[in-house]
């Protein structure tokens, strides 16, 4: 995932550092890149990489989001708890001050497969993942005065082998797209949920709209053609109007 910081900075999460004849033993990391404000480039000069590996093997940092104090919350698809690769091992990891010198404060563990991206709602300070392997979303409460990261439901919700997510402009609802891989006959589904401020999560509509399935997607060769990225669009109002 690519991104940018609380100070403007350039965010790459590396899976695996040296490419993927290293995975999923090898080392990821974290690499944040200083902009230069006169033509917006960058270098390896303002490059800061942040190793991130666990005794096991490596945790493979995958997508992150930012708390409203900046932290940086990473998920890796093989966590710290869950001994390096293999099922059950994903997890959440806190860092502060990515701007500077990265730290990692807090973690918890998700208990299910290959987790891959992860929401923060500001509105309940509870952290989603959704774990594509475990067919699930978990939900975790980030406490703020002292940072620390509890686990709250393991499988907040199932969903055929899950993808992206993204949060209303209000975040009362959680959008979580799931691919429909293993069963479902392939039917690629967005399901909308709403959140409370337990963490816990109620599905309120399923959409299978305009999402062909994998059988109206492959193409002659075979290679399955499917969705993988979700995003929310709103208009906000014109200062014409």
């Amino acid at each position: 995932q690519i991104g940018f910081t609380p100070e403007g900075n350039i965010i790459v999460t590396i899976k695996v550092n040296g490419g993927g004849q290293n995975f999923p033993s090898g080392e990821g990391s974290l690499n944040v890149y200083s902009i230069n404000p006169e033509n917006g480039t960058t270098t390896n000069e303002f490059l800061t990489q942040t190793n991130v590996n666990g005794t096991a093997g490596s945790l493979v940092p995958f997508s992150f989001d930012f708390d409203d104090k900046g932290n940086l919350l990473l998920v890796e698809a093989f966590g710290a708890f869950g001994g390096g690769p293999g099922p059950n091992a994903g997890a959440v990891s806190v860092y502060a001050d990515i701007d500077g010198a990265p730290v990692n404060v807090a973690a918890d563990n998700t208990t299910q497969t290959t987790s891959c991206w992860i929401v923060y709602n500001p509105k309940n300070s509870c952290v989603y993942t959704t774990n594509n392997g475990g067919s699930s979303i978990s939900a975790f409460l980030l406490k703020k005065k002292k940072v620390e990261l509890e686990l709250i439901d393991a499988v907040a919700a199932t969903l055929n082998n899950p993808l992206d997510m993204a949060l209303s402009h209000d975040y009362k609802y959680l959008y979580a797209l799931a691919s429909g891989h293993t069963t479902d006959g392939g039917q690629p589904q967005i399901h909308v949920y709403e959140t409370d401020c337990d963490c816990s999560l109620v599905e309120v509509q399923n959409i299978t709209d305009g999402l062909p399935t994998e059988a109206d997607r492959n193409s002659t060769d075979d290679v399955v053609n499917g969705v993988v990225g979700l995003a929310q669009w709103y208009s906000l109002p014109s200062l014409f109007d």
